[in-house]
């Protein structure tokens, strides 16, 4: 079976590629990230997710949204939890658009490996993602290799960042 694994960021994809690839399925990987802000950031992101991502035959696709088109899309209501559900919903029905379109039979994201995110939102937009582009999502609790992407990311010398992403998280929200 053919997933697709939206990735927030290179260390966050060591371990679920890993763990995917370990269940049987082929992975392809698409970054669709943008609520990195500044821009300088999201590129430095990009670079060190596409380098992992070659290194680990991984293939990678990039779709580029400027930032305001992802701000005006979780302005409504800025404060955390529901911006962070906004963001969640934009970039996964994306995600789940550029799965259904490319042939891939489900998709899945690295979001749910992360003890610091809203990990019910996650799963509650995925399942929105799944039901408006008619592909299944897989969903795992992946958290339990958190440890084990950072170990992993220390391994390879990958760039790790210090917030989510957004402005917002940026500033310690």
């Amino acid at each position: 079976m053919k997933l697709l694994l939206h990735s927030c960021c290179g260390p966050c994809t060591t371990y679920p590629l890993h763990f995917y690839r370990a269940q049987g399925y082929s992975v392809g990987g698409l970054y669709f990230n943008p609520n990195i802000y500044p821009e300088e950031e999201e590129i430095k992101r990009w670079e060190t997710y596409a380098d992992w991502a070659e290194k680990n035959h991984l293939p990678a696709t990039r779709i580029y949204t400027p930032h305001d088109e992802w701000l005006g899309a979780v302005s409504h209501d800025l404060s955390k939890p529901a911006r962070c559900k906004e963001c969640y919903l934009f970039r996964l029905k994306e995600a789940a658009r550029f799965a259904k379109e490319e042939g891939y039979d489900c998709f899945s994201t690295t979001l749910l490996v992360s003890p610091y995110q809203d990990h019910k939102g996650i799963i509650e937009a995925m399942g929105i993602a799944s039901r408006e582009s008619g592909i299944p999502f897989v969903y795992n609790d992946l958290r339990r290799g958190y440890l084990r992407c950072r170990q992993m990311a220390r391994g390879y010398h990958m760039y790790m960042q210090k917030y989510c992403g957004c402005e917002f998280s940026k500033g310690g929200e």
